[in-house]
């Protein structure tokens, strides 16, 4: 039996209890290659991995596992390549780049500057707004955010015969330099396939996506459902 992996929907990153930053990744293409891979395959079993607002197929061959932050994520990813063989995983997640740090306020950052005579000194002791709720009450909010865990740098390492497929989405760029940046990231992160897409191009209901492979060979696509069909084949 083939254990697969997929990633879909976005991450949220808590500022508070019940605030928090997202994305608007709904999962629809990572649902539609799960659907593609149950319809072609008998002997599978897929572990989908989404958020809890992510679209997700419905099936007796699919263990949804929902996450919330990219903590979360990486957790749950470590636990199943430490666990699992897993045979193929395919990342369509759109994790955030970042997560709170801590807030504070521009007044409460000016305090601390004039205080201390060092600026490192200063943020090192600037009053951090905590508790479970934010009061609605506080005057320019300051958000600091930190770097999240790259999620996608982790899967190789930890399963190096994994099968693995990334996915790079820019926002209105030239078709060469969206292909560029591709490779960049297969490279980086060791993929056997990488898919590249544009966001200005999906606003426009254009989603025209490339699937370009170790040997730099460019397969395009058009839809979700034709994605997610060349996708299949590939990898099966």
């Amino acid at each position: 039996m083939k254990k697969i992996v997929i990633t879909a929907g976005g991450t949220s990153e808590k500022i508070d209890q019940v605030r928090k930053i997202t994305n608007s990744s709904t999962g629809k293409l990572g649902m539609t290659i799960a659907k593609h891979l149950l319809d072609t395959q008998d002997d599978i079993m897929i572990y989908y991995v989404c958020s809890k607002t992510s679209y997700r197929p419905i099936d007796k061959r699919v263990q949804v596992l929902e996450i919330e932050g990219t903590i979360d994520l990486k957790k749950t990813v470590e636990d199943l390549l430490l666990n699992q063989s897993i045979d193929v995983f395919i990342h369509s997640m759109a994790v955030s780049d970042y997560m709170t740090d801590y807030v504070t306020t521009l007044e409460r950052m000016r305090e601390s500057i004039k205080k201390y005579a060092s600026l490192d000194e200063a943020f090192s002791h600037i009053e951090i707004l905590g508790g479970n709720k934010i009061s609605s009450y506080e005057d320019n909010l300051v958000i600091v955010l930190k770097p999240t865990p790259k999620i996608i740098s982790l899967i190789k390492n930890l399963s190096p015969t994994t099968y693995l497929v990334g996915f790079k989405l820019l926002d209105g760029v030239p078709k060469e330099t969206l292909i560029q940046v591709a490779k960049n990231l297969r490279d980086k992160n060791n993929c056997d396939l990488v898919v590249a897409n544009d966001l200005d191009m999906i606003r426009k209901g254009e989603h025209i996506a490339y699937l370009i492979d170790k040997e730099d060979k460019i397969e395009e696509a058009l839809g979700k459902d034709e994605i997610a069909q060349k996708l299949v084949r590939k990898i099966m």
